[in-house]
């Protein structure tokens, strides 16, 4: 039988606190609120025959919740067993003991999440955030402190980020959009899909398709295997080097820049309009470096 048990603590840390939280299994959400205290709810789901079990699974779960000084919370969920009681047969169908954490910080507070399995969700602050998930997804929004997701298994989506962001998903897609600052990135295996970033973009791509929109400033890219696709102004220097696959610039004609772009099996082609004899882009204008080797490179009009 499932038995279902509710956990929630408050701890007063002022309007900036510190959040650490270690989850084993379920989702965890933190939400940046207009408070002078972090406020936690735990729902603790267990099998058992005993309802007793139940009861003490939430205890546990109560005393992994501690402040470290005033402004320090510690959320640790504890290990829970998968089944309690009962013959082998009779727990088909069961998914195992979990808690769900929903957390309440106040706005300026900084978030550490790791996580084992189980979504994760981190939303509307103004500190630093950092997560770690083995398995699951991940998404945080709504931040202006530096910005730093790992994921193991699952996706990666951060977006409206004030201050800079490093993403890297060992195996997942991993988004990132509107973000103020620097944007790094890491992926083993999966796509990667980066939009409308003001600061310079730096992205390694071991297998998978890499498309960028709107970048602020620099752009670095090193792609073992995958298409690579830019769209939007130069704004600053590009080096891009491929492997395996086609790189296809969709560029702004109107903001000129400096191009070297070669491939060893492949053509390389330009559907942009000549420039008149004798013009060239303005000196210190930004360089565009492209390679590949195997695969064509494009250059085009942005629609």
């Amino acid at each position: 039988m499932e038995h279902v048990r509710h956990v929630s603590r408050e701890f007063p840390t002022g309007e900036r606190a510190v959040l650490h939280l270690e989850s084993r299994s379920g989702t965890v959400i933190v939400e940046g609120r207009a408070l002078d205290r972090v406020q936690v709810d735990a729902e603790v789901r267990t099998w058992s025959v005993s309802s007793d079990d139940a009861d003490a699974a939430a205890r546990a779960v109560a005393e992994g919740m501690e402040q470290d000084g005033s402004d320090r919370v510690i959320v640790r969920a504890p290990a829970l067993p998968e089944t309690a009681g009962g013959w082998s047969l009779l727990k088909l169908g069961q998914r195992g003991s979990r808690v769900d954490y929903r957390v309440r910080v106040p706005v300026t507070s900084s978030v550490r999440v790791l996580s084992r399995s189980g979504r994760v969700e981190i939303a509307g602050l103004h500190g630093r955030v950092h997560s770690e998930v083995l398995s699951g997804r991940c998404r945080v929004r709504d931040v202006e402190g530096e910005t730093t997701v790992t994921a193991r298994s699952g996706a990666v989506e951060v977006e409206r980020v004030r201050g800079s962001v490093t993403a890297e998903a060992k195996s997942g897609r991993i988004r990132v959009a509107e973000v103020a600052g620097p944007v790094t990135v890491d992926s083993r295996s999966g796509a990667v899909d980066l939009v409308r970033i003001e600061g310079d973009v730096r992205v390694n791509v071991r297998t998978g398709a890499l498309s960028i929109g709107d970048a602020g400033g620099a752009v670095y890219v090193r792609s073992r295997c995958g298409m690579v696709r830019y769209r939007g102004a130069v704004r600053g220097d590009f080096d891009i080097e491929v492997g395996t696959g086609p790189i296809t610039l969709a560029v702004d004609p109107e903001k000129p820049f400096f191009v070297d772009a070669e491939s060893r099996v492949g053509p390389v082609v330009s559907d942009l309009p000549p420039r008149r004899r004798g013009e060239a882009p303005p000196a210190g204008g930004p360089k565009v470096r492209l390679r590949t080797q195997t695969g064509p490179i494009r250059l085009t009009r942005a629609d």
